[in-house]
C-alpha cells in the first residue's frame, strides 16, 4: 500500500501534495499528449522502436511519465520536504548512518539509480549490461526528465543500487518505492517490459514527453486545486485528472495541427493563379514520388518562388509521413520576423483549426506584433494562430504546431545541450524547412549534417532551399539524411539548376527534375573594376569616383540603387561621401547595417520595404541604399543597378538577385540588370576587410570574373560559376598557398564540430552523450560569434545615465518594468566581444538590472563629451552617431 504522506510537492502550496498524486497526475498527461499531441509518425516511431503495438506503446509512454518522480522517495528529499517529519520519525523508514553528511542526491538521478531494480523485481528482463537492458533504458529516460541524462549504471548499481548509492534508503524507502511503481503501473494499464530497447531517437522523443508532462501537471495554481480536492481516494483522484487532462493540454496549445484538404497548388495558395515553373513542376509531380518521409532539395535563384514552393512541398511531406507541424528555418534574426508574419498568414487560411505560430529567435519578445493578445485574423475563414503564454516559455518554442526562427534552433538539437530532448520531440513531429542552406562555414555545414542525419533517423521530412548550391555541399546534405534513415551507400547527387531533388527516407532513392524553365531567366551585365580602396573622391580611379560614378543616372533622373559594402565602417564612410556630393536635394540615402540601434534597423529596413519591396510603392526621388550584407538573404527588394565590393561568387549572385526583380518599369539608364563589383589592387583582401571572407573564395571570384567574356546568363550560368569557385579539385600539386589554408580551416572547423556535436543516431546505446548541463543560450552554432549588446549612454542631469529611444532621450530606469526593458534593448547595438576587452567598472549596468535574464549582460558605452564617446582599453573609441550608427574609431 502506498503511504501518503511521502510527499511529491510542497512550495507554493497550502499543504503537502502526496507524491502518487503527482505522479498519477503526470502519467495521466502523458497519455493525453500521446493522444492529442503527438502525430501519427511520432506515436509509430515509440510503437515501431519498442516493437509493440499503439496501445502497449501508450502505456509505456504513461508509465514512463508517471514515473519520472519516483526519485523523491529518498531520505534527502523527504527531508527537505516541510511536513514529512512525521515520516523520518517512523521507524520503518531508517536514514543510513551519516546519510546527512552525504551529497544531496537529486531526485531525478534517484529515480535513474532505484528503477532498474525495482522494475526487475516487477518482471521486467534482468540483463546485466545497462545498453541491453529495456529497464535500464527506461530509468534513464524517466531519469532525463530535467533536462541532462545521468550516465549509464554500471552492473553492480543496477543489481542493488544501495551498495553503491546508500542514500537511496532501504526498507521502508525501497518498500514506497516499489509500491508507488506498482500504482502507477495499475493506473497505466499495467504494461509489461517491451521487447526491444528504443532506437536513440525514439528514446529521445519518449523523454520529451515525460518532460512535458512533468511541467503540465505541475502548475502550481491546478495542484494547489487537487490537493483542495484530495481525500484519501486515489481512484477518484485519476477519474478527476482524466477529465481534466484535455483541457490542460488545449490551454497551453498542445495539438497536433490539422489541416484544410489541399489537391492543388492554387488550393493552398489562391492568389498564385499562374505558379512559377518550379511551383507547378512539384505540384505536379512530387505527390507520385513520396512514399512517406524524405527530403527535397530545391535550388533555384531568388525570385523563382521558392518559399511558396517549400511550404506546398512541406504539406505534401508531412501529409505523407504523419507529421502535421512545420518549422521554416532561416540563417539570420533579421529575417525572421518577415517570414514570421508571412507563415502565419499562411497557417491562418490553411489550418483547420487554431494553430499557434511561434517566433524563435533571441529578441522575438521584443516584436511588438508577436505580443500576447495581437493576434488578427487576416480574412473570412481563417484561424487563430496566437502562441500561448506556455509556449513563449524557455525550450518550448518548437513545441507549437508551427514555428518561424533561425536555424540555429534546429542546430541546437546537434549539440548536447540542456533539455535537447525537447527540440525532437518538437522536431520530430514537424516537416523541416531550412532556407539559405548553403549559407554557413564548414562548423555550420557539419552541423546541419548531424541535424539531418537524426531527421533522417527520426522519420522528419525536409526541405531544403538554396539560391547558389554547390555539387558537394547537396551531396554532403542529402547523404546525410540518407545516412540517419539507413541508406549508408554514398550516392553523389546533381542538384539542376533550376530544379529540385527528392530523396525517399523509405528506400532511399535519389530523384532529381530539372533544369526546368524560369521566369526569372535573364542576362546580368557585370562589370568588373579594380579601384584603389578610398573614400576620396578626388582620387581618379579610386572606389569613391567609381561608385559616384555609376550612381549619377539615379541623379540626374530617378531610380533605385544599392550599394552593397563588406564592412560596416565601408558602408558608413559610402553613405557620408554620398551625402556630401548630393547634399539635401540629392537622392535619398538610406544606411542599413548591423550596427544601427535595433529600433533604427526596424524602422530603417521598414521604410525600405514601403519603397522597393514586393508590395511597396517605389519613389519619385532618387533612392540609395548602402548597405552591409544584411540585404544578401530572404528579403525581396527590387533596384535598378547593384554596386558591390568584391564578395565571394555565390554572394556576389546573391547581391546580383535583388537587382531588377520585379516586372517594374524601369528608368531609362537601367534598360538590364547590370552588377558592378569593385575590387581592390594587390593581395586579397582588402586590409580593413579583415577575415570577414576567405582569401581562397575571394581570388577565385576575382579570376572567374575577370575570365567572363559576356553577361552571366541567370540560371544557365549559375552552375559552372559556383563550381569554379567552390568546387574545383583540390590537386595539392596544383594547389595555391591560399586554398590550402582554405582547406585546412575548413577542415579544422568541421573537426572542431565533431568534437562537439551529439554522436550520430545509429552509434547511440547509452543516452548521457546527447545531453549535458550546457546552457543553450552558451552553445556555439557558429564560430566567431561571440558578441555583447551595448547600450550607449550620455550623463543625465540627476547625477543619472540617459540613451536615445526611437521617441528621443530618455532616463535610464535602475530598476526596468517589462516596457522599459524593452525599450532598452531597442536601443542596444551588437558588436564583437573582442571590442571590450579589459573594459572597467563604468561599463555596469546598474546592479538592479542582476536580476533581469535580458539586461544583465548589457555593457554600457558612457560617452565622454571630451571625446564625443567612449575610449576603451585598447585605445580605440566607440560612439553612437545619429546616422550611421555605432562607430568605432
Amino acid at each position: 500500500m502506498f503511504d501518503p504522506r511521502v510527499t511529491g510537492k510542497r512550495r507554493g502550496l497550502t499543504g503537502s501534495y502526496p507524491l502518487v498524486c503527482h505522479l498519477a497526475d503526470a502519467a495521466v498527461v502523458a497519455g493525453a499528449l500521446w493522444d492529442s499531441y503527438l502525430t501519427s509518425s511520432q506515436r509509430q516511431l515509440i510503437a515501431g522502436g519498442w516493437g509493440v503495438d499503439l496501445g502497449w506503446a501508450r502505456r509505456l509512454v504513461m508509465l514512463a511519465g508517471g514515473l519520472h518522480d519516483v526519485g523523491k522517495i529518498v531520505p534527502c528529499f523527504q527531508r527537505g520536504v516541510e511536513g514529512t517529519a512525521g515520516l523520518l520519525a517512523d521507524p520503518r523508514f531508517p536514514a543510513p548512518v551519516g546519510w546527512m553528511h552525504d551529497e544531496w542526491i537529486p531526485h531525478q538521478m534517484a529515480s535513474h539509480w532505484a528503477l532498474p531494480q525495482v522494475l526487475t523485481g516487477l518482471g521486467w528482463p534482468e540483463v546485466e549490461r545497462p545498453w541491453k537492458s529495456v529497464a535500464h533504458q527506461l530509468a534513464q529516460i524517466v531519469g532525463g526528465h530535467h533536462g541532462v541524462f545521468g550516465e549509464a549504471l554500471s552492473p553492480v548499481a543496477m543489481a542493488d543500487p544501495l551498495t553503491v548509492l546508500r542514500g537511496l534508503g532501504a526498507d521502508g524507502w525501497a518498500v514506497q518505492r516499489e509500491e508507488h511503481v506498482r500504482v502507477v503501473s495499475g493506473i497505466c494499464g499495467s504494461p509489461g517490459a517491451p521487447p526491444r530497447l528504443l532506437p536513440a531517437g525514439a528514446a529521445v522523443v519518449v523523454t520529451g514527453v515525460v518532460v512535458l508532462a512533468d511541467w503540465l501537471a505541475s502548475n502550481t495554481r491546478q495542484v494547489q486545486g487537487r490537493l483542495e480536492a484530495w481525500n484519501g481516494d486515489l481512484a477518484a483522484h485519476v477519474a478527476r485528472i482524466r477529465q481534466r487532462a484535455p483541457w490542460v493540454l488545449a490551454h497551453a496549445q498542445l495539438a497536433a495541427p490539422a489541416w484544410k484538404p489541399v489537391a492543388t497548388f492554387t488550393d493552398l495558395f489562391p492568389d498564385i493563379t499562374d505558379p512559377y515553373p518550379l511551383q507547378a513542376d512539384v505540384a505536379k509531380r512530387l505527390k507520385d514520388l513520396v512514399d512517406g518521409p524524405g527530403l527535397v532539395l530545391v535550388t533555384a535563384p531568388t525570385g523563382d518562388g521558392k518559399t511558396e514552393t517549400a511550404l506546398f512541398a512541406a504539406r505534401v511531406l508531412g501529409a505523407a509521413a504523419g507529421a502535421g507541424g512545420l518549422a521554416v528555418l532561416l540563417p539570420t534574426m533579421a529575417t525572421t520576423d518577415a517570414m514570421w508574419r508571412r507563415v502565419r498568414k499562411f497557417t491562418a487560411r490553411a489550418a483547420e483549426v487554431g494553430t499557434p505560430v511561434t517566433l524563435l529567435n533571441s529578441m522575438a519578445w521584443l516584436n511588438e506584433d508577436y505580443e500576447p493578445g495581437r493576434d488578427e485574423i487576416v480574412a473570412d475563414g481563417c484561424v487563430s494562430t496566437e502562441a500561448a503564454d506556455f509556449l513563449r516559455g524557455p525550450h518550448r518554442g518548437l513545441a507549437a504546431g508551427v514555428a518561424v526562427g533561425t536555424w540555429d534552433q534546429a542546430a541546437l538539437a546537434a549539440l548536447p545541450v540542456r533539455f535537447n530532448v525537447l527540440r525532437w520531440l518538437g522536431l520530430s513531429g514537424k516537416t523541416l524547412v531550412i532556407d539559405e542552406a548553403h549559407s554557413y562555414d564548414a562548423y555550420g555545414h557539419r552541423l546541419t549534417q548531424r541535424l539531418l542525419e537524426w531527421c533522417g533517423h527520426l522519420g522528419i521530412p525536409v526541405v531544403l532551399l538554396s539560391a547558389t548550391l554547390t555539387g558537394r555541399t547537396a551531396t554532403d546534405l542529402v547523404g546525410a539524411y540518407r545516412a540517419g534513415a539507413g541508406h549508408t551507400e554514398a550516392v553523389p547527387v546533381v542538384a539542376p539548376y533550376p530544379g529540385w531533388v527528392h530523396v525517399s527516407a523509405v528506400s532511399g532513392k535519389v530523384t532529381a527534375h530539372g533544369p526546368l524553365p524560369t521566369t526569372r531567366e535573364r542576362e546580368v551585365v557585370v562589370d568588373h573594376h579594380t579601384v584603389r580602396h578610398t573614400h576620396d573622391p578626388a582620387v581618379a580611379g579610386g572606389r569613391a569616383a567609381r561608385i559616384l560614378a555609376e550612381l549619377q543616372p539615379a541623379v540626374a533622373g530617378t531610380g533605385c540603387a544599392l550599394v552593397v559594402c563588406n564592412v560596416v565602417a565601408d558602408a558608413q564612410a559610402t553613405r557620408r561621401l554620398l551625402a556630401e556630393q548630393w547634399g539635401e536635394d540629392g537622392p535619398q540615402v538610406v544606411l542599413l547595417h548591423a550596427r544601427l540601434p535595433m529600433w533604427q534597423r526596424i524602422a530603417r529596413t521598414g521604410l525600405i520595404e514601403g519603397m522597393v519591396g514586393s508590395k511597396g510603392t517605389r519613389p519619385d526621388r532618387p533612392l540609395v541604399v548602402v548597405a552591409t550584407q544584411v540585404v544578401e538573404q530572404s528579403l525581396d527588394w527590387d533596384f535598378d543597378l547593384v554596386v558591390s565590393d568584391l564578395a565571394p561568387m555565390s554572394l556576389l549572385l546573391q547581391r546580383a538577385g535583388r537587382c531588377h526583380r520585379h516586372d517594374h518599369p524601369r528608368p531609362a539608364w537601367a534598360p538590364a540588370p547590370r552588377l558592378v563589383v569593385v575590387s581592390p589592387p594587390g593581395g586579397l583582401p582588402a586590409p580593413h576587410w579583415g577575415d570577414v571572407y576567405d582569401i581562397s573564395l575571394l581570388r577565385r571570384t576575382c579570376d572567374a570574373l575577370r575570365a567572363l567574356q559576356s553577361p552571366i546568363a541567370i540560371p544557365d550560368a549559375v552552375p559552372a560559376l559556383i563550381a569554379e569557385v567552390y568546387d574545383a579539385a583540390w590537386d595539392p600539386d596544383r594547389m595555391d598557398p591560399d586554398d590550402a589554408q582554405r582547406l585546412a580551416r575548413e577542415q579544422a572547423q568541421a573537426a572542431a564540430a565533431d568534437v562537439v556535436m551529439i554522436p550520430p543516431p545509429g552509434r547511440v546505446k547509452d543516452l548521457h552523450p546527447l545531453t549535458s548541463a550546457l546552457d543553450p543560450d552558451l552553445a556555439v552554432t557558429r564560430l566567431g560569434g561571440d558578441s555583447k549588446r551595448i547600450l550607449p549612454v550620455w550623463p543625465g542631469g540627476d547625477g543619472g545615465w540617459t540613451f536615445v529611444t526611437a521617441d528621443g532621450p530618455a532616463n535610464l530606469p535602475p530598476s526596468p518594468g517589462k516596457d522599459d526593458v524593452r525599450t532598452i534593448l531597442l536601443s542596444t547595438v551588437q558588436v564583437r566581444s573582442t571590442w571590450l576587452t579589459g573594459a572597467g567598472s563604468e561599463t555596469l549596468p546598474p546592479a538592479s538590472w542582476q536580476t533581469s535574464p535580458a539586461l544583465r549582460d548589457v555593457v554600457l558605452i558612457p560617452h565622454d563629451g571630451r571625446i564625443g564617446g567612449w575610449r576603451a582599453p585598447d585605445g580605440r573609441t566607440i560612439r553612437l552617431d545619429p546616422v550611421d550608427g555605432i562607430i568605432r574609431g
